[in-house]
């Protein structure tokens, strides 16, 4: 893994006649980024090249790795970030302008509304080349809800050519004939190799049961895995999937027996970020997947945590013993999700889109699952 470097010619060869960067800055964002990549890799008349950055750019490196699509540039900081928004938004500007620069590409694709993407959508703005913004389509009419996110993606949608939306109403946001939906591309990624799991999801997805995902590493959240027997005697509608360094606790003993619960001592990431974006609540003592959670769709608990709540947040900071009150109201308000089933053709509508946009077919809208050069 090494930067980009215009020296070194380590990216490859152009044969097209032209390219977009698929910039992330958060592992949401590469589970929604790796599967478009695979796309336009697939139908072979654009060139997509990964890009991870960000505050933290080897998670992301780490996550494209993780979903079969390795980062084609990784940003490496050249000095620890500051923990304040400005420094960093300061900070990936700068990098992200020097990028564009070098690279000059035809378009730029962002995804949600994180810091990155509304920063990567201005850089991109002010050099004039086109910007395309994948969203999740869960935006409101509330400017603070979720924050920082909606008014991030309201930035995002004044300054991009091309809108795709992979679900929901997108309020907020330009509608308009350069606005497309697309589906959400998350389901484009590779099923889990765990069958166990792969069912499960499966199962979500055709209105099945709530899920319930827990991972635990420290010995000061045992409070939250002696409760979660209780929880699924107290919510018959559920599944827990409990995984961790826990998960091999003496406490964890009573799950094994349960046909509702399923126990693993670990979770690749891959399989991992399919499973926050299936489930209905996680709850974990690791602050950087809580994090993450939110922009995977999914409502997070951090035990024990030092998160402070800004104004809609998803994100619940709760000491160990009430962790299962908070667990119970956030299922009980959980809104009932339509029941949209994937056709894994999400990512290859992206790619037809942003084709359309270049000109290179007549349509916007994928009328077969297996675009080629030819289509004109």
């Amino acid at each position: 893994m090494t930067e980009f470097d215009p020296d070194l010619g380590s990216l490859p060869v152009q044969e097209h006649d032209h390219d977009v960067l698929l910039i992330a800055g958060s592992r949401p964002e590469v589970a929604r980024l790796a599967p478009v990549a695979t796309a336009f890799a697939d139908a072979d008349r654009i060139r997509a090249l990964t890009v991870a950055t960000g505050p933290d750019p080897m998670s992301v490196h780490e996550a494209f790795e993780a979903l079969g699509v390795p980062a084609d540039v990784t940003q490496l900081l050249r000095e620890p970030p500051s923990p304040q928004p400005a420094a960093v938004a300061a900070m990936l500007m700068t990098r992200l302008d020097e990028l564009l620069v070098d690279l000059d590409p035809s378009a730029v694709m962002v995804y949600g509304g994180g810091m990155t993407p509304v920063v990567a959508a201005q850089v991109a703005f002010w050099r004039q080349i086109p910007v395309v913004h994948l969203q999740a389509g869960v935006a409101t009419d509330d400017l603070l809800c979720p924050f920082p996110q909606e008014a991030n993606r309201r930035v995002i949608g004044q300054l991009a050519s091309l809108f795709l939306t992979t679900g929901g109403t997108a309020l907020g946001s330009p509608i308009g004939p350069n606005t497309i939906p697309v589906g959400d591309t998350m389901a484009s990624n590779p099923q889990p190799a765990d069958l166990r799991f792969a069912r499960l999801v499966r199962r979500v997805r055709s209105g099945g049961p709530r899920v319930v995902l827990v991972g635990l590493d420290r010995a000061d959240s045992l409070g939250v895995l002696a409760g979660l027997p209780d929880l699924l005697d107290r919510e018959p509608d559920i599944e827990i999937v409990l995984y961790g360094e826990l998960a091999g606790h003496g406490v964890a003993y009573p799950l094994l027996e349960n046909d509702r619960a399923t126990v693993v001592r670990t979770l690749p990431l891959a399989e991992l970020v399919g499973l926050i974006a299936a489930s209905t609540v996680l709850v974990s003592d690791d602050p950087e997947l809580v994090t993450d959670a939110p922009g995977l769709g999914t409502p997070a608990v951090l035990v024990d945590g030092p998160h402070i709540p800004h104004p809609g947040d998803s994100i619940r900071s709760i000491g160990s013993p009430a962790v299962m009150t908070t667990v119970r109201q956030l299922l009980r308000a959980a809104p009932v999700v339509p029941d949209v089933t994937p056709d894994g053709l999400e990512a290859a509508r992206v790619e037809q889109a942003v084709a359309w946009m270049f000109g290179l077919c007549p349509s916007p809208l994928l009328t077969s699952p297996f675009p080629t050069n030819t289509e004109v």
